[in-house]
């Protein structure tokens, strides 16, 4: 049974976040009205520090401790239309003090004023950017949850395309990786979904992508080739609307061999693995995210 403090956090989403049958106006100021005003305290681990980055490859935020060994790429989520940093921070603080890293959390540019592929751009800058600054492949980690999550499986193809040193691993919370939003749960988990609903969900890809985007595997990543991509994780709750996504992402991984570690939780929620320290499963399913990158960074 889901934890108290995940049973309401589900009724309080139930009436805050989720929306049905909003025109695309509307839907974007809903959004940007709850996601980038999201209440809560920063609260970071002692050693680790926050501070902006402006610089010409990379705009956001850097949370990490003084001597780091590993950086990771937190892509945050929003919908592909809204979403602040400052909700990631102690996500970011948790991963940066267990994993002794450094978390960069891109800006990103949003529909509708800015489509398909602007975000999926701004994040192979930013990984390019890591690169040039220095940063081996090999102790990169990106992530993302949500529309997160569909740039991060976006930007690990785009990294394959353009025959970029490929990161260690890779994890993604409740991934956005279908715009023909084609998967059984979109409509069968309509009415358990406390945060998202079928309408949003395919209101959302209209705002993202044009029709003819949507057969590109950076705006659908549930329709690329997964070959050479390396170890993803996966979490996503049995009851949202998007489970279907991650389910063929995992397919699609397993195909070509990629090794998949895979959490599929009932009576939670869209993304719950970000709202620490608060709720409990958070805190299990992070140890376990933290467990997962320490193995992918082991000799061997």
């Amino acid at each position: 049974m889901p934890s108290l403090t995940a049973r309401l956090i589900k009724r309080v989403s139930r009436r805050m976040v989720r929306r049905e049958n909003l025109s695309p106006e509307a839907l974007t100021r809903h959004l940007r009205k709850t996601f980038n005003h999201t209440p809560g305290l920063t609260l970071l681990p002692r050693g680790v520090r926050l501070r902006t980055l402006e610089t010409g490859g990379f705009s956001g935020d850097l949370v990490t401790v003084a001597t780091p060994s590993m950086a990771i790429l937190y892509i945050h989520g929003g919908a592909y239309i809204a979403g602040v940093t400052r909700t990631y921070h102690n996500l970011a603080g948790r991963l940066a003090k267990d994993l002794d890293a450094e978390v960069y959390l891109p800006r990103y540019p949003f529909a509708p004023e800015s489509p398909f592929p602007a975000g999926v751009n701004r994040c192979i800058e930013a990984y390019e950017w890591l690169l040039a600054e220095g940063r081996n492949a090999e102790d990169i980690v990106i992530a993302g949850d949500s529309a997160g999550g569909g740039l991060t499986l976006a930007l690990l193809l785009a990294i394959r395309d353009r025959k970029l040193p490929r990161p260690r691993c890779a994890v993604t919370f409740s991934p956005a990786a279908d715009g023909h939003c084609r998967g059984p749960s979109v409509d069968a988990n309509n009415a358990s979904d406390c945060m998202l609903s079928a309408s949003l969900v395919r209101t959302v890809s209209d705002i993202y992508m044009a029709p003819t985007d949507r057969d590109n595997p950076y705006a659908s990543p549930s329709l690329g080739d997964y070959t050479g991509l390396p170890p993803l994780m996966i979490t996503v709750s049995t009851e949202e609307c998007l489970y279907s996504d991650a389910q063929a992402v995992r397919a699609k991984a397993e195909a070509a061999g990629v090794p998949v570690t895979w959490i599929a939780r009932d009576g939670l929620f869209h993304v719950w693995p970000i709202i620490l320290p608060w709720l409990p499963e958070a805190r299990e399913d992070v140890r376990k995210v933290v467990q997962f990158i320490r193995d992918c960074l082991s000799p061997g």
